[in-house]
């Protein structure tokens, strides 16, 4: 995969499984074996669904800026980002927060997501949004 595929393959999975909650389409983009580790808490595949499934009733709505930053290693199949991710959540408290994502790909599946994470505002409410695993209205 070249930069350019590994950009769009990584924003039509934002828009498949942030943005519009497609969990049915996890496994077009996600490895079995897949591990996250954000703002330090590492967790498998299971873990991650479940994350999803909590973000998902925690919110009314994300939106995934286009990317600031891109950094793309041909070679390991990585791809670094920097983008904002805006965030409404079913209390009506709105948030943005800043993230950086390094992802590693392998024969076309994401294995790995390093991220780190940041809350631009309404820190209290939204800084753990990122690897929240119980529901926080």
């Amino acid at each position: 995969m070249n930069k350019q595929e590994a950009i769009r393959f990584i924003s039509h999975m934002y828009n498949d499984i942030i943005v519009n909650f497609d969990f049915v389409k996890i496994p077009d983009y996600f490895h079995n074996d897949y591990v996250q580790v954000t703002d330090g808490n590492k967790i498998n595949m299971e873990e991650f669904k479940n994350h999803l499934t909590t973000l998902k009733a925690s919110v009314d709505q994300i939106t995934v800026s286009p990317f600031y930053d891109t950094l793309y290693d041909e070679e390991l199949q990585t791809l670094t980002l920097r983008y904002t991710v805006d965030v409404t959540k079913k209390s009506g408290t709105r948030g943005l927060i800043e993230l950086i994502a390094i992802f590693e790909i392998k024969h076309g599946k994401i294995v790995r997501c390093n991220e780190l994470s940041h809350a631009l505002h309404h820190d209290n409410e939204f800084k753990e949004l990122a690897s929240i695993s119980s529901p926080v209205v």
